[in-house]
């Protein structure tokens, strides 16, 4: 009992490190939001790597204390440096969270619902990232710098022990579920940073909370009830329909569905790679997608800069549809043990 509730605590301290590194953001332009982008999504193989030796534990640590620095940065300026630390030390902590928590919800049977933790989180983490960025005040950066460094030392004298020692990336590369994981990931992920951008200016900002319920929920009912196929192509046809809006009218209504819909495509990404892998796989799994994703983030980001480029990009987006209709539906893989 008291192992269960240790265990508790410390996965409940650690979901909250992962979002106070999106609340520590200045999402203030596209070149800055792809910066971030990129340097979250390749650091999840630097991450991978770094776990292997010195444990997931040492690893969340190390990120915090990076953290905290890009956050005392923002503090002082609006600075790319703070945002390129961030996104550091948020690809670093996300690839050791997720060992982690496999490993602690493992033995309560709610494994299957982690992928939608982590997008819950994520979408509530964009969201106080928004929120700072109009805030744009020095307390809130120094607290959240303060926040970061006590969690780093809590989480460092009360480590769960958890160093893998294959990092099994053999199968992830020739995992067909992968790919498309790419794929969705450099879209998804691109939209999702922009719309924030967006939104933040109009004052129907703040609801894209409304983004985090509006795909989980949907995204949970969809692959029950339709498949993780047929969920891809609606949501991806969606997506693009939003893009393509975009360009046209560029109205909060229309970047909040943009924002929703990118949203729910990144839901049932997760969901996707948590049906093809066990929990064992999920972070060499994740890590390679985010890794191989980050050399499309960029023109894809980059062109998100430009009320053009929604279109293009938009129109782009509808080759995941034919990427989709060539994937087998997945099959959930009953986790073995290692």
């Amino acid at each position: 009992m008291v192992g269960t509730l240790r265990y508790g605590v410390y996965g409940g301290v650690a979901l909250f490190g992962y979002v106070l590194f999106l609340a520590s953001l200045r999402l203030s332009n596209d070149a800055a939001g792809v910066l971030f982008m990129v340097m979250f999504s390749i650091s999840q193989l630097i991450g991978l790597l770094l776990i292997s030796k010195v444990g997931a534990s040492n690893t969340l640590s190390i990120a915090l204390t990076i953290g905290a620095v890009g956050s005392y940065i923002h503090a002082l300026s609006n600075s790319y440096i703070g945002n390129s630390l961030l996104g550091l030390g948020m690809g670093l902590y996300f690839t050791a969270l997720i060992g982690l928590m496999g490993v602690i919800l493992s033995g309560s049977g709610l494994v299957k619902y982690i992928m939608y933790i982590y997008s819950g989180l994520f979408g509530l983490g964009v969201m106080a990232g928004a929120l700072s960025s109009v805030l744009s005040n020095v307390v809130v950066f120094i607290a959240m710098t303060i926040t970061m460094l006590g969690l780093s030392f809590y989480i460092s004298l009360t480590p769960v022990y958890f160093k893998p020692r294959s990092l099994k990336l053999r199968y992830a590369l020739t995992n067909q579920g992968v790919l498309v994981a790419v794929a969705l990931l450099s879209f998804s992920l691109p939209y999702m940073i922009s719309s924030v951008i967006l939104l933040s200016k109009y004052w129907l900002g703040p609801l894209y909370v409304l983004s985090v319920p509006l795909s989980i929920a949907p995204a949970y009912l969809m692959v029950n009830r339709w498949g993780v196929r047929r969920s891809f192509i609606v949501s991806a046809l969606l997506m693009s329909t939003s893009s393509v809006l975009t360009y046209i009218f560029n109205n909060q209504y229309v970047i909040l569905m943009l924002a929703v819909s990118s949203m729910l495509i990144y839901t049932l990404m997760l969901q996707l790679l948590g049906l093809v892998t066990s929990p064992l796989l999920y972070m060499p799994t994740l890590a390679l997608a985010y890794g191989i994703s980050s050399i499309l983030e960029i023109p894809i980001g980059l062109a998100l800069g430009f009320r053009l480029g929604y279109l293009i990009t938009g129109l782009t987006s509808l080759v995941l549809i034919l990427l989709i209709k060539v994937m087998k539906e997945p099959v959930y893989q009953i986790p073995q043990a290692s």
